[in-house]
């Protein structure tokens, strides 16, 4: 009875292990890295509807992502390849011949950067 009572503890806490293990979401690590960046023109004002563009070189060529601005000037990116980027922004109706550029840094997982971009003869 005394061996029959040590291997049932034994499994019930092997099993009571696991599942805890299974269910910890502190385990599951955001792998994404997320940016912001802001357009203004020369007097600060946010720039709806600009196009961003990320740019980083990689092994296998050059790795882009684009978006659009909301109405005040933001746009968020998550990336799931980790680099710095280069930043370019335009917004040829209202601006034309305009250009902003900068960079950002989503180097880390997880993290978050944000970058303000000026619009720029």
């Amino acid at each position: 009875m005394k061996t029959f009572f040590l291997k049932f503890s034994s499994f019930a806490i092997v099993f009571l292990l696991l599942i805890t293990a299974i269910s910890t979401p502190s385990c599951k690590k955001d792998k994404t890295c997320h940016g912001k960046v802001t357009v203004v023109d020369t007097a600060g004002i946010p720039v709806a509807i600009a196009t961003v563009l990320l740019a980083a070189p990689s092994v296998n060529g050059q790795v882009t992502y684009t978006g659009t601005t909301d109405g005040s000037g933001v746009v968020s990116f998550e990336v799931k390849l980790p680099a710095i980027f280069d930043v370019k922004a335009t917004q040829v109706a209202k601006y034309p011949g305009m250009t902003g550029v900068g960079v950002i840094r989503l180097d880390e997982p997880g993290k978050s950067a944000e970058v303000t971009v000026t619009l720029k003869y």
